[in-house]
């Protein structure tokens, strides 16, 4: 595993950690420590982690099975519009346009290479 140089603020903590590969330097599968949250002026992380997966189709077509980028927004987007309902913040509404904007860019990319049909191939 290769340590990311990713620092959540205001932590000095690099907790993020990928598997490296020869091709993408890493970019299906991660891992990120457990935080117990901002306590004592600081974020707390402890000895406990958890990994995600996400699908990858090899050079040789096998699939790894895991989440597509897009759900992993849409579980951000989802939990910052319940927050912001509770916690109301110009902040969570700027969260939510961000991610808003993610998935529109994630749908016309895919759009666009349906289009040109190398959706699902591993081609430019």
């Amino acid at each position: 595993m290769k340590q990311l140089d990713y620092k959540v603020f205001p932590s000095e903590d690099k907790t993020i950690s990928v598997e490296d590969d020869k091709i993408y330097g890493g970019a299906h599968y991660y891992v990120a420590k457990d935080s117990i949250g901002f306590n004592n002026n600081k974020t707390e992380y402890v000895s406990s982690s958890q990994s995600i997966q996400f699908v990858e189709k090899k050079e040789d077509g096998t699939m790894t099975p895991g989440l597509q980028s897009e759900q992993l927004a849409m579980i951000l987007l989802d939990r910052c519009i319940k927050l912001n309902k509770r916690f109301p913040s110009e902040h969570n509404v700027k969260m939510i346009a961000g991610l808003d904007i993610f998935l529109e860019a994630c749908k016309e990319r895919v759009e666009e290479r349906i289009s040109r049909g190398v959706m699902g191939k591993l081609k430019k």
